[in-house]
């Protein structure tokens, strides 16, 4: 098993999880490509240029404005992945707003047509998710960040308790000595 961990780099069950996503993928293909094959081209090269070639560069815009506005402003922090709480609920809720915008902008769909719901609550509910992923991520960030705090502080000691004095050093001590090395060096 070691010599397996040591080979692949990781825990086997990544392995595993990894071949059942290959696995899940193919099957996918296999069923969508001969009944598609057109649109499955389609779909796959609009994701190569919408993700790789636009969104790609926002991702890092972003992310990039992100630091710079926040990272210069804050205070010293301990040494805490701060960024990572704001790119995976801005993630999340950019993942939610690319599956449902023809909803979420009161697009024209067959949504209406086809459950006799209305799309009115489609944008309420996207921006109530996305203030929840960010307040979660907040909180997960003062947590982190108190128990952070708190392992680089000592405590403080108990009331009554006489603070320790600094050590004291013999000054005529050392300036001899370094009259000493001088004297040899003559």
């Amino acid at each position: 098993m070691r010599r397996l961990m040591r080979w692949y780099g990781a825990n086997p069950l990544h392995l595993l999880a990894l071949l059942g996503c290959f696995a899940l993928a193919g099957y996918a293909a296999a069923l969508l490509v001969p009944s598609r094959p057109l649109g499955v081209a389609v779909w796959f090269g609009g994701a190569v240029v919408g993700h790789d070639l636009l969104l790609v560069p926002l991702y890092w815009l972003a992310d990039r404005s992100a630091m710079a506005a926040i990272g210069h402003r804050a205070p010293p922090l301990p040494a805490i992945g701060w960024i990572n709480y704001l790119r995976v609920p801005a993630g999340l809720s950019a993942l939610l707003l690319l599956v449902w915008f023809p909803l979420i902008l009161r697009l024209h769909t067959h949504y209406q047509a086809s459950t006799t719901l209305s799309p009115d609550p489609f944008l309420w509910h996207w921006l109530a998710v996305t203030g929840a992923l960010f307040l979660l991520s907040a909180a997960a960030f003062a947590i982190r960040l108190r128990s952070a705090r708190r392992a680089v502080t000592p405590p403080a000691p108990p009331a009554g308790t006489p603070r320790p004095t600094p050590p004291r050093h013999d000054h005529d001590h050392d300036h001899d000595h370094d009259h000493d090395v001088s004297d040899d060096r003559t």
